[in-house]
């Protein structure tokens, strides 16, 4: 369910980090139930809501990615 991939950091450095994503052929039955649980034990996934900073791209594949990591990196 998850991967990990290279983000560029700003200031020209690189460096590795993890991050959670779903899988593209995930239903989305399966990410909603995903997506409450991460939520509703400990990710911070106030940036979701409509007025949030993460709340762009609405789709369900984008914020239960965002929540995913919120919830790994607690």
């Amino acid at each position: 369910m998850f991967s990990t991939v290279v983000l560029v950091v700003l200031y020209c450095r690189i460096a590795a980090a993890t991050w959670c994503v779903v899988r593209s052929v995930a239903s989305r039955e399966t990410l909603l139930a995903a997506l409450d649980y991460a939520c509703d034990t400990g990710a911070d996934c106030g940036s979701l809501q409509l007025s949030g900073l993460c709340f762009l791209p609405n789709t369900i594949q984008a914020h239960a990615s965002y929540a995913f990591n919120r919830y790994y990196m607690r």
